[in-house]
């Protein structure tokens, strides 16, 4: 991706705006904290509409990238951190060994052409089959978090709903995997960052809209480096997770 979009290609301007926008942050000239351009500079930087520029600060703002401060600007989230095997536990896993009970209701389970930054995510083409399950886990009968899950089917043939229970271990995404497909997980970059529940999650939640709640993604590889699952989640803060909980939850 070079720093200038180009308008010959079919790729949405939007897109292009927020994956140079990315590589910047991923290089470090813009360090976590630091404020980006306002969207008057990206503009004209860019050449863009200021839909086109708040749309791609959206999409990096959704992905914990960036956050949004108030009547101030957007600067580059502070909480980007890896999980390695040595630390690397489910969601599940953690609650249970809390002795918290643990639920988990599927919402949606359905197979669809990737968004186009989990396609990114997943290094794979946009045309390409993954498996979408949003998820609503409850812990000690209350509702916790959202969570939208995403897995090549390409990689996963066959999967579906039933592998996956609303109560026991096989809420675990990776422990179905490695039972399932014997694929085990060996490290996961997680990005993790304060955000305002928006309203569909907030129904779910019993929360108010704009309440405060963490904005955690993970991309989780095998040892051979290869990506094999995408996954983002709304969780309320107020359960006061440790980090080390809260970045593994998956």
């Amino acid at each position: 991706m070079t720093n200038e979009i180009n308008r010959e290609t079919p790729i949405p301007l939007y897109y292009q705006v927020s994956q140079i926008l990315r590589k910047e942050i991923e290089s470090g000239k813009y360090a976590p904290g630091d404020y980006i351009p306002t969207e008057f500079e990206l503009q004209r930087r860019f050449n863009v509409s200021r839909a086109t520029v708040r749309q791609a600060l959206s999409d990096l703002v959704y992905q914990g990238l960036l956050e949004r401060r108030r009547s101030k600007g957007t600067v580059v989230s502070r909480m980007q951190v890896e999980a390695t095997l040595k630390n690397l536990v489910s969601f599940t896993n953690e609650m249970m060994t809390g002795k918290q009970e643990l639920t988990t209701r599927i919402l949606d389970f359905r197979y669809i052409p990737p968004p186009s930054f989990v396609a990114e995510q997943l290094d794979i083409p946009e045309y390409e089959m993954v498996v979408e399950m949003v998820r609503l886990r409850n812990v000690d009968g209350l509702p916790v978090a959202v969570e939208r899950w995403y897995a090549p089917l390409k990689l996963f043939p066959g999967i579906n709903r039933s592998m996956f229970k609303e109560t026991g271990m096989e809420q675990s995404t990776y422990v179905v995997l490695m039972r399932q497909y014997d694929v085990n997980v060996a490290r996961a970059v997680d990005t993790v960052s304060a955000v305002a529940v928006g309203a569909a999650e907030a129904k779910l939640l019993n929360e108010e809209i704009g309440a405060p709640v963490l904005l955690r993604t993970r991309v989780s590889y095998t040892a051979d480096n290869r990506p094999v699952t995408y996954a983002t989640g709304v969780y309320i803060i107020k359960l006061r997770f440790p980090l080390e909980a809260t970045r593994n939850s998956t």
